[in-house]
């Protein structure tokens, strides 16, 4: 196992556009399936300048079975990740939703509930301005900023008076209700590192690498003029434009194509 593949994907993905990214794939590939198939006809296929028909459509069939499975698999994660994006967007929406909710009880409660919702508004900002950041690159890793306003928001529950000042007493299932938002949080939490680790393993780089190379020196067996080698390029670019895009789609906290801090930022300001 090649250990750098995913630091590669990381650095690609944090460091340039979407677009860039594309094209430098889609040119990427088209060059090198490009030198690879005249470098195989030049070093090997030329050895056998006649072929039986059996032999062709055997190349024929093992050239389109290595294309079809890299298109399969490729098409499966591009899926896979617009539905990881999707479902990742919803599951912040809903965690911000559960920030704002608590922030309303706590004003209810009124000053006694001051230091919580310190804690909770130190908490939404530091999710949007260190943990987001934390999540988008490797290695990945929650705030330990964000938890600990986690850890001060409990504490601060955990101290409300049952009666403010003289004020109505609490609600009998208040505080059930706040731990209960508050475990929401912190399970939304624990979703999104969840999702922006599940990356592409270094084994399926390697594999896919494989899979192209071969398709490349298979697209080597007879002699390409010009009209052959702009089509073998074509092809492998347009192979090289979906391994971008899974790229884009590999880490939903990542790179252009992602899910904004500002859901949560925005819920409560300080």
């Amino acid at each position: 196992m090649l250990a750098s593949e995913t630091s590669i994907v990381d650095a690609l993905a944090n460091s340039l556009s979407d677009w860039a990214i594309l094209a430098t794939l889609a040119l990427s590939f088209g060059v090198i399936g490009g030198l690879i198939a005249a470098l195989a006809n030049r070093l090997w296929f030329r050895r056998w300048p006649e072929r039986a028909d059996y032999d062709n459509k055997l190349g024929d069939s093992a050239h389109t079975s290595m294309l079809g499975f890299t298109a399969f698999v490729l098409a499966l994660l591009i899926s896979n990740g617009l539905s990881t994006l999707s479902q990742t967007e919803k599951a912040v929406r809903a965690e911000a939703t559960s920030i704002y909710r608590l922030g309303r009880e706590l004003d209810a409660i009124g000053p006694s509930a001051d230091a919580a919702k310190r804690a909770l508004v130190s908490y939404a900002q530091n999710v949007a301005k260190d943990e987001w950041r934390r999540l988008a690159k490797l290695p990945i890793s929650l705030s330990p900023l964000a938890q600990k306003n986690l850890d001060d928001l409990w504490s601060a529950l955990r101290a409300l008076p049952d009666q403010n000042e003289g004020a109505t007493p609490l609600r009998s299932d208040l505080r059930a209700d706040l731990s209960k938002l508050t475990s929401q949080i912190e399970t939304s939490r624990s979703a999104r590192l969840s999702a922006a680790t599940m990356n592409i393993p270094d084994d399926f780089w390697i594999l896919l690498v494989l899979f192209v190379v071969a398709a490349s020196v298979l697209s080597g067996r007879d002699n390409a003029r010009h009209f052959g080698v702009q089509i073998n390029m074509m092809h492998m670019s347009a192979i090289g434009l979906a391994v971008g895009m899974v790229i884009i789609l590999d880490n939903p906290f990542r790179g252009e194509t992602s899910i904004g801090p500002e859901i949560i930022e925005q819920v409560w300001t300080p």
